[in-house]
């Protein structure tokens, strides 16, 4: 029904106006495409404010000042030393949005736990999976609209790039570090120990960066430094067995993070 609860808690009054009095208990399904949009937007926004805890602006000023801080060490280098194509993937999108990913994932249950309304999950009418896979949804999409705004900062301040698809190939290893915290969240309990977890995997997976870099298993893939001892052409083909898989791990640890939710005695204790 479209008079859910996360809509009735909203201050925004012109989304009541919006819709026609008839149509106000209709599914959303059935509404015209004109009423959909302030319902899906203002769902989003709510969704993106309980995601971000209200510090969605300290957020964006974090990677704000990471950029600004990369944009001066980089202008201080030499011609020769600066950053280039291969170097904006790793160090610009896919580091710092997946300790992003980390922290916002292992804040999903946390929150939940913290403000006492992890209970309102399990007796929402309804399938409760509806409710956790819009927040994972929310998140998710947020994450990719941040690829897109980095790879399009570091196209005006650092070098010449593929907006389009470097944000994409950013997303990938973010959706896989987000997946595996919010599993490792439900299997512990713990968001801190989730973030701690997920946090210690992901240097490990660093730590063996110069064995894996140049094959098709490591997770932060850089499909723009291709080895000179390797054909371009298997090098784009390592590139696609590598998104593909990654995509499907994180969406794997996905379910089984929401298969563990289930579990209701387990994440209220």
């Amino acid at each position: 029904m479209l008079n859910t609860p996360i809509l009735q808690q909203s201050n925004n009054p012109s989304i009541h106006h919006s819709i026609n009095p008839s149509l106000r208990h209709s599914r959303f399904a059935e509404l015209p495409a004109r009423a959909q949009l302030p319902i899906a937007w203002e769902i989003f926004r709510l969704q993106a404010q309980i995601t971000f805890s209200h510090k969605f602006i300290w957020f964006m000023l974090g990677i704000l000042a990471y950029f600004i801080a990369a944009y001066v060490i980089n202008y201080n280098q030499s011609v020769i030393e600066r950053m280039a194509l291969d170097d904006v993937l790793p160090v610009l999108l896919e580091f710092p949005l997946a300790a992003l990913a980390v922290f916002l994932s292992m804040q999903v249950i946390t929150s939940e736990k913290d403000n006492r309304t992890l209970e309102v999950m399990f007796t929402t009418a309804g399938s409760r999976y509806k409710v956790w896979l819009l927040r994972l949804g929310t998140l998710n999409a947020i994450l990719l609209i941040l690829a897109f705004a980095s790879s399009t900062l570091a196209f005006f301040t650092f070098t010449d790039i593929p907006i389009v698809g470097m944000a994409i190939h950013a997303f990938v290893p973010t959706f896989f570090a987000g997946s595996m915290t919010l599993y490792f969240a439900v299997r512990f309990r713990s968001g801190l120990a989730a973030g701690m977890v997920s946090a210690g995997l992901l240097v490990l997976i660093l730590m063996f960066a110069e064995l894996l870099n140049e094959t098709r298993y490591f997770l932060f893939f850089n499909p723009y430094d291709v080895p000179r001892q390797l054909d371009p052409e298997t090098w784009n083909l390592w590139m696609w067995q590598n998104r593909i898989g990654v995509l499907c791990a994180g969406g794997f640890m996905l379910f089984a993070a929401l298969r563990g939710m289930e579990v209701r005695e387990r994440l209220l204790r």
